[in-house]
Order: structure tokens, then C-alpha cells, then sequence
């Protein structure tokens, strides 16, 4: 009897143990769930706080983004020196630019973001050529500014001299849009002798069809 009453005691330890046991992995459950938890919401914070950040550097980037022009066209050559060339056999085409895109070197007589303006230009011998234009990669601010400051609505919004605005220019703005509206005060030929001028100068600013 005393050695019946032995193994029920045994076994009335281990069943306690195995209770106790099982309690301990519950509550290490419970604990690792609310560690797992708790990190998770760490993270989903972290993210939301660094979110403003990755919006204002979207912003900046579509700022910078090409944007769509027309352009008054009368011709395409493959070098600039039969381009100026056609140009020195034409008089008349005063006001046409030649402007590099790529390897080719096209004439044109005015520019504008709105083609109901080139519209009205476009002649006999020219035809209107819808182009994208970019800044996106220049290293300088203003000249990454170039096509958005393009988009000017008159030449008043052209001239920064008088701005109290802190505005970043392509180098010598001011200077150039000064030269340029003494040849003519028509937005569109000034526009396309400003673009005219700094696609020469930088290989940065993109041209595409």
C-alpha cells in the first residue's frame, strides 16, 4: 500500500510540473507576441515619419520633370554647318534658331508649350514639331528650371530683374532675355532663342521626340 501510495505522488509531481510547465510556455507566448507586436508598430511609425521626406523629394523630381513644347519647323540637317549654311541663303528667316537635338541641328522660327500658338505662326514652309524638354540632368538648379521657366505666359515673366522673389536662374538669365527681346518682343521667337542659346551650351538639357 505505502508503495501504490508512493506512485500516486509521483505522478502528482509530474502532473504539477507539466501544469507549471505548460504555463511558462504560455506566458514565454504571450510575451514574444507582444515583443512581435510592439516592433511591428516601431516600424509602421518609422515609416510614416520618414513618408514627408520621400513626398518632398517626389516633388522636387517633378518639378525637374520634362515638359511638352511645340515648335515652329522648317528643317532638319545633320550638321551645323549646312544648317547655317541654308540659313546664310535665306535672309528672311531672321529670326530662325538653329537648335541641337541628338546629332541633328533643326531650324525652327518660335516655340511654346500652348500649339494653338504655334498655330498662328506656322507658314507655307514650316510645319509644327511637338518636342519634350528636359532638365532633369543638369547639375545646375536653373538650368534643371529651364523648361518649367519656358512655360512663361509673357515676357514680363521672363524678366527677373525686378523680382523680389528668390529665384535660381541659368547662369547670365537676366543678360541673355535682355539681348534676345531687343531682336523681337514676340514670346515665341524669344523663347526659342533663349532655348536656342543654353541647348548649345549644355549637353544636359534633353530634346526628345
Amino acid at each position: 500500500m505505502k508503495f501504490n501510495r508512493g506512485k500516486k505522488r509521483e505522478k502528482t509531481h509530474f502532473m504539477m510540473a507539466a501544469v507549471v510547465h505548460g504555463i511558462l510556455i504560455g506566458v514565454a507566448g504571450v510575451l514574444l507576441f507582444f515583443f512581435i507586436l510592439n516592433a511591428a508598430e516601431k516600424r509602421t511609425i518609422a515609416e510614416e515619419k520618414e513618408l514627408p521626406k520621400s513626398s518632398a523629394l517626389q516633388k522636387v523630381k517633378n518639378t525637374s520633370s520634362e515638359s511638352k513644347f511645340y515648335a515652329m519647323q522648317y528643317g532638319v540637317y545633320s550638321s551645323e554647318q549646312a544648317a547655317n549654311d541654308f540659313l546664310a541663303g535665306h535672309p528672311e528667316l531672321v529670326n530662325v534658331a538653329i537648335v541641337p537635338a541628338g546629332k541633328q541641328y533643326y531650324l525652327w522660327g518660335g516655340i511654346d508649350h500652348r500649339e494653338k500658338n504655334i498655330k498662328k505662326i506656322v507658314n507655307k514652309d514650316s510645319f509644327i514639331k511637338p518636342f519634350a524638354l528636359s532638365g532633369a540632368s543638369c547639375d545646375e538648379q536653373g538650368l534643371k528650371m529651364l523648361p518649367q521657366m519656358l512655360r512663361a505666359d509673357n515676357l514680363s515673366k521672363l524678366n527677373f530683374n525686378n523680382s523680389k522673389k528668390s529665384t535660381v536662374l541659368p547662369m547670365n538669365w537676366n543678360t541673355n532675355v535682355k539681348a534676345v527681346t531687343k531682336g523681337s518682343k514676340e514670346l515665341e521667337s524669344v523663347k526659342l532663342q533663349l532655348l536656342a542659346h543654353y541647348a548649345a551650351q549644355n549637353d544636359c538639357l534633353n530634346i526628345k521626340f
